[in-house]
């Protein structure tokens, strides 16, 4: 069976839900031992693409944390639209 991870939000979601499914069949022990088996299998192939698509995403978080897109940020020190980095309460502006 082709490896296939989770490319989107909804893909990671739809493989989340298989994945609670199939627990729940396995824990109500209603199975034969060959379909359990082929449910165990099925489910680590669930768990791997889902942490993959895990490591994909904190991968971007990292990256985003470590090169921010300074494009969009205005060079005015006194820009009022600036958000600071590290927002203190009295940077809120309520």
């Amino acid at each position: 069976m082709p490896k296939a991870s989770p490319k989107s939000p909804a893909a990671f979601e739809a493989a989340m839900e298989a994945l609670e499914q199939l627990v729940a069949r396995m824990e109500a022990g209603d199975l034969p031992l060959e379909e359990s088996l082929r449910e165990y299998q099925r489910g680590m192939e669930l768990v791997r693409s889902c942490q993959e698509a895990l490591d994909e995403a904190q991968r971007r978080i990292d990256s985003l944390i470590e090169s921010p897109d300074t494009s969009s940020v205005s060079a005015d020190p006194n820009d009022s639209t600036k958000v600071p980095e590290n927002p203190g309460p009295d940077d809120v502006p309520f």
